[in-house]
């Protein structure tokens, strides 16, 4: 957790930023890790040997469970990856995750459906456990370790399992904690891609109430309304490094040290100074930015310096 003097403190609100870019040793970390502490044991449990994901050709996610895969002697298939994101530039293509991924050695499938995979592992003999690509952080024994009370928490939002997830785990402390009147808290998901708000909001809504339901709470616990989402700080498009974005990668860079990815924490950490520009924070609040990881990706941009 580190607390950011600056650029935000003009506007009287109180800037922290949650390192999950730190949480781990499994290739640079990051969100992903979170989800993986279950996924892997599941997959042990069911006697896998080897782990089918898909993602974005610079996937967070990819790399992740490749780490975690590595960690634990499963071998990771990687179903080709979709390149949705309109670069001309060919360390897209060959640095960043992808390089990583490279290093770990997982095997790509180019052109094969999920079935076509599943079908060709299954006559290899090797059984195969699937996951689904954008794999679902902890502030909040942190916060109550520093005696900070958080009302604003700000992440990415593109599949929607990292938000939804925050959304269930957040509904359960507020229903499992004390009686007396709780204080007001926005989780606030910084679109990553364009896409309509409705469409990821019923998608963010079903991974909250399924994840809800997983940690013994009800679906209809989580409503349409703890769903918040920003949809003015996606650059353009999933994956495109616009000149606000880079900007404001840049300015923290510089001042605090802190690095960012350019498809994810970036466009977050511009939708905070953004808001904080626009004096959408009070003078009294506590605003956390959970910074998911991702600068891995950052040598596939070669113009951000």
């Amino acid at each position: 957790m580190v607390n950011l003097p600056a650029p935000f403190s003009n506007c009287g609100a109180t800037f922290w930023i949650k390192r999950e870019d730190c949480n781990s040793g499994l290739a640079f970390g990051g969100n992903k890790v979170r989800k993986l502490e279950y996924v892997i044991p599941d997959a042990l449990q069911h006697g896998a040997d080897t782990l089918v994901t898909t993602g974005g050709l610079q996937s967070n996610h990819m790399r992740q469970t490749a780490a975690a895969a590595a960690r634990y002697g499963l071998k990771v298939i990687v179903l080709t990856p979709h390149d949705v994101v309109p670069s001309e530039d060919s360390e897209y293509r060959k640095l960043g995750n992808i390089q990583v991924t490279d290093l770990i050695s997982v095997e790509y499938f180019a052109g094969a459906t999920e079935k076509q995979a599943i079908d060709e592992l299954r006559a290899q003999g090797r059984k195969r456990y699937y996951i689904p690509p954008g794999a679902s952080t902890n502030p909040f024994e942190q916060e109550k370790a520093m005696g900070i009370y958080f009302d604003t928490i700000i992440m990415p939002c593109a599949s929607g399992s990292t938000l939804g997830g925050a959304i269930a785990g957040l509904k359960a402390i507020e229903k499992r904690g004390p009686a007396e009147p709780r204080k007001t808290r926005r989780l606030i998901g910084v679109m990553a891609k364009t896409e309509p708000v409705i469409e990821l909001r019923d998608t963010v809504l079903k991974i909250a109430r399924t994840a809800a339901e997983k940690i013994g709470l009800l679906a209809d616990d989580i409503a349409e309304s703890d769903i918040l989402l920003d949809d003015r700080f996606h650059g353009g498009a999933y994956g495109h490094l616009d000149a606000y974005t880079a900007k404001c990668i840049k300015q923290l860079a510089t001042l605090e040290g802190i690095i960012m990815g350019p498809v994810y924490t970036g466009k977050t950490l511009a939708g905070m100074i953004g808001m904080a520009s626009n004096e959408e924070f009070s003078k009294t609040s506590n605003i956390l930015l959970v910074h998911t990881g991702g600068q891995t990706a950052l040598s596939a941009y070669p113009t951000l310096r």
